[in-house]
């Protein structure tokens, strides 16, 4: 089955080919739970924007009961690709979606998409992180270089790109710092000069700590109305989940992961090197101590990415068991990767996600969702 056809047929509802796009309102599963869903739309739009495929796609997610989607932001999106982004957002905002911003690799210090270098990073080498030896601390798989959070030019780029994200596109709901790098040994002039040579690492994770703290202090200062959340690797030290979840103000926080448990994902191991399954980066069997842990912090809500890219066949049904239990432990906001990269069968696979989520949201559509080219 074509993308098209998928999403004209998806989840029981009827295609009519004859009706344009906008020859009805789009339909929207409104959401009846507490729990809020969240679509990362990862570079779907760079650098060939289609309007109607954004269309479509936005109208699939809120047919599901989807209530935000997030768009990565590179540094070089805002003066190469703003309008693409306001596109998103305003097919968003058609169907009753709120958007996210995901800052991308910005300083290497965030993950998101694409996997490339951080333009900052690149004309600052006097930011770089450096190992005990003196030399450039590399993250070949992440971004290359990664900027110090000890520098305060690190800090000032995140905060004047983030006033510049907002500036440039008012209609975003917040931004989402995800699996935020830092937490880790840092040799570089200025974190030696902070820190000394012999810090232990508690010593570097509490700076990563206050570095993060003081972006998302300054979100809030300056777009009060703006949401900030942050997530990190499930897979992670316990020590530097204790760090993350010291970062605030947040109003959201929590950890990304396959969605099963880790008896499941050892069926995976020895695999593919480049892949998250068979790693124990898993969410099930500690899902609901780490959504204790994130609402430990009085106002603050529970987050939960569940890892749909990058998978096999078989991995398919695995997630078909594994992502309604997920849902199960009752987390603030689950999100899911549309159409991620890297999927073998990704018409399958979305439909099992999308199916979990408009049964849990709230049961079958009323009529069916237009979505004809």
């Amino acid at each position: 089955m074509d993308r098209r056809r998928f999403l004209e047929t998806s989840f029981g509802a009827a295609a009519t080919a004859a009706l344009p796009v906008m020859s009805a309102a789009p339909v929207r599963l409104v959401n009846r739970t507490k729990t809020l869903f969240n679509a990362y739309y990862l570079r779907a739009h760079m650098y060939t924007c289609v309007p109607r495929q954004v269309r479509e796609d936005l109208e699939w997610m809120a047919g599901v009961g989807t209530d935000y989607v997030s768009v990565a932001v590179l540094e070089q999106d805002l003066f190469a690709a703003v309008e693409n982004l306001t596109l998103v957002c305003t097919e968003a905002a058609r169907v009753g979606i709120k958007v996210l911003a995901v800052p991308a690799r910005w300083g290497g210090l965030t993950a998101g998409a694409p996997k490339v270098p951080s333009l900052f990073s690149a004309l600052h080498p006097e930011t770089w992180v450096m190992d005990r030896a003196g030399r450039t601390d590399l993250a070949p798989l992440v971004s290359g270089v990664i900027s110090s959070v000890h520098h305060p030019k690190t800090l000032a780029f995140f905060c004047d790109t983030l006033a510049d994200v907002y500036r440039k596109l008012p209609s975003l709901a917040g931004m989402i710092l995800d699996e935020p790098k830092g937490f880790q040994p840092d040799y570089s002039p200025a974190a030696v000069q902070a820190l000394g040579r012999n810090a232990p690492k508690k010593a570097h994770y509490a700076a990563a700590t206050a570095f993060y703290s003081a972006v998302c202090a300054f979100a809030k200062a300056q777009f009060h109305d703006k949401l900030t959340l942050l997530f990190g690797q499930a897979s992670s030290s316990d020590e530097i989940h204790a760090a993350q979840a010291a970062v605030g103000p947040l109003d959201f926080f929590g950890f990304d992961g396959r969605p099963w448990d880790r008896a499941s994902d050892r069926v995976f191991q020895g695999g593919d090197p480049t892949s998250e399954s068979g790693k124990g980066k898993v969410l099930l069997d500690r899902g609901v101590e780490w959504i204790k842990l994130a609402r430990s912090v009085p106002g603050r809500r529970a987050f939960f990415l569940a890892e749909n890219h990058n998978i096999t066949a078989p991995m398919i049904d695995v997630i078909d068991r594994g992502f309604p239990r997920l849902l199960a432990l009752g987390a603030d906001m689950v999100s899911y990767y549309y159409y991620p990269r890297n999927v073998q069968e990704p018409e399958r696979a979305m439909g099992v996600i999308g199916r979990h989520i408009q049964t849990f949201a709230g049961g079958a559509r009323t009529r069916p969702m237009i979505l004809n080219r």
